[in-house]
């Protein structure tokens, strides 16, 4: 049984043992270094990858991307789809269930309040924070309630939407002590973090009493997050030993070469696009923008690219999903990619732009970073597009750089990745015409009125059957109309050394690194 250490600080807590041995430890290859710490700020990958392990949100996906109580016992619409509640022990019941609850340190439980707290500090217009919108936006009040053995957290909100919910997982809501700000804030995740190196590595020791790591029957290691921006890098690094684990940053065609380390391939629900900067004078036009998708051979790019480890992408959701979506049926789009090249030669003929002397249309600039998996997908691009009479030239940035442009809107072409497209409200957050930045996602300025009615119409619906037909719906039209050309949903796809086992879900999320004594 934990015993009380009311006097304990925090900060001191989470310093007071050594770091592991360097070979005592899971060394994991990342290609960026996170944007921010702070779990109310980080919003690209790296960011929100490191928040999944640090700091639990009121909810979690599991494997079958579903969602579940993460650091609450259990939660509910209580009336749909405007409260939320959220059930928590009181502290003494909280010390009752000991290893099976989540802690901040000894004599620290998570409570309710601090679960609020992490709410309302989104809540606050104080906080520039570009994870703030839905929070400041649609949520009416938060309430802890007491009952018996424990507290309830209600929130309600001004308007019903069944897709809030997602605003509360792990990796976007990272719940800290109640009362603390800053980039370094305590959580009560599976990792805690011991050390930072800038633009080098982050250390993570593992909370073995987490029961996230408890659950598993291997060895939960501490984790070295390696900044290795280049893929060539890190494969020498896999095949050397120097480095055990990577996930999702290696190139197929360089699998082979990773020595001793083996792929561990499973279907993921990330999802690879092409955006669209809308209010550029020739990307206005949506039969540019979908000539230019259609002119696109996405099963030679998945074979050229992905070494066949992705699926073809014609939706926003994977099909798997209820509200997941193919719209080469409905659309009649031609199976052939011959007669699909041939149908983008009439749409950009039929929008204004013929072929000119010089063989080209117009001219039109990619985004990518200066890494090799996003250099090669540019030039395949650039490839595709020069059969259709486009001179795609490629600006190379540098991640934090590209992103901030791209949130500004200051792109024309840019090819990214969303982890995880798995819940309904995303597809309000980048389509709606009121979700351009600040507000959400829309960066390319996407505006369609029928696009927005049946946003607004499946987000306040009560009927679920009717609300995936809408947004199935929005799906075909956003294929016609083209704001994104949806390329692929890539396996997730772990690299590891012998006798280490990561755990990964379809979302691209992974809670720890364990030996599992088979390795060295």
């Amino acid at each position: 049984m934990r015993q009380a250490a009311p006097g304990l600080a925090l900060a001191l807590t989470l310093a007071c043992s050594a770091p592991p041995a360097a070979q005592d430890r899971a060394v994991v290859a990342w290609e960026s270094f996170p944007l921010s710490l702070d779990p109310r700020q980080g919003q690209d990958q790296a960011s929100q990858r490191l928040l999944a392990l640090t700091h639990q949100g009121l909810l979690r996906r599991d494997p079958r991307l579903q969602l579940v109580p993460d650091a609450c016992l259990a939660w509910r619409w209580e009336r749909p789809f405007t409260e939320l509640s959220f059930d928590f022990p009181d502290e003494k019941a909280a010390r009752a269930l000991d290893s099976e609850w989540f802690w901040f340190a000894p004599g620290r439980p998570l409570g309710v309040a601090d679960a609020r707290d992490a709410v309302e500090a989104l809540r606050d217009p104080n906080l520039a924070s570009p994870k703030s919108g839905p929070f400041r936006q649609e949520i009416q009040s938060t309430e802890i309630l007491p009952r018996p053995g424990g507290t309830r957290l209600l929130i309600r909100l001004r308007n019903p939407n069944p897709g809030f919910a997602v605003n509360l997982t792990r990796g976007v809501l990272g719940i800290a002590p109640e009362g603390m700000r800053g980039p370094r804030l305590p959580g009560t995740g599976p990792y805690r973090i011991a050390e930072v190196v800038q633009e080098e590595r982050i250390l993570l020791l593992p909370r073995l009493e987490h029961p996230d790591l408890r659950r598993h029957p291997g060895r939960a290691l501490p984790l070295e997050l390696r900044l290795l921006p280049d893929a060539t890098t890190r494969l020498l690094a896999l095949r050397h030993g120097s480095v055990g684990a990577s996930l999702n940053n290696i190139p197929s065609d360089l699998l082979p070469g990773a020595g001793r380390a083996r792929a561990h391939p499973a279907p993921g629900a990330n999802l690879e696009y092409v955006a669209f900067q809308c209010s550029h004078p020739i990307l206005g036009r949506p039969q540019v923008r979908k000539a230019l998708s259609l002119a696109l051979d996405r099963k030679q790019l998945l074979t050229g690219l992905m070494g066949g480890l992705a699926r073809e992408a014609w939706g926003f959701f994977p099909p798997e999903l209820p509200h997941g979506a193919d719209a080469r049926e409905e659309l009649g789009i031609p199976g052939s990619f011959e007669a699909r090249l041939a149908l983008a030669e009439a749409l950009l003929d039929a929008a204004g732009w013929p072929r000119q002397a010089s063989g080209f249309r117009f001219v039109l600039r990619i985004s990518c970073t200066p890494e090799i998996a996003s250099r090669m997908k540019a030039l395949a691009i650039q490839a595709q597009w020069r059969r259709v009479g486009v001179d795609l030239r490629i600006v190379a940035r540098e991640f934090g750089t590209l992103l901030a442009e791209v949130m500004a809107g200051k792109f024309e072409v840019v090819s990214l990745r969303w982890v995880g497209t798995t819940d309904p409200q995303m597809l309000h957050d980048t389509f709606h015409s009121a979700s351009v930045p600040p507000r959400g996602f829309n960066r390319g300025h996407f505006q369609d009125a029928q696009v927005d009615r049946w946003l607004d119409e499946a987000k306040n619906s009560p009927d679920p059957g009717k609300r995936l037909e809408l947004l199935r719906r929005v799906q075909v039209r956003v294929v016609d109309l083209a704001p994104y050309a949806f390329l692929w949903w890539p396996d997730q796809v772990p690299v590891l050394a012998p006798g280490l086992e990561m755990d990964v879900n379809p979302a691209g999320d992974f809670t720890g690194i364990w030996r599992t004594g088979t390795g060295p």
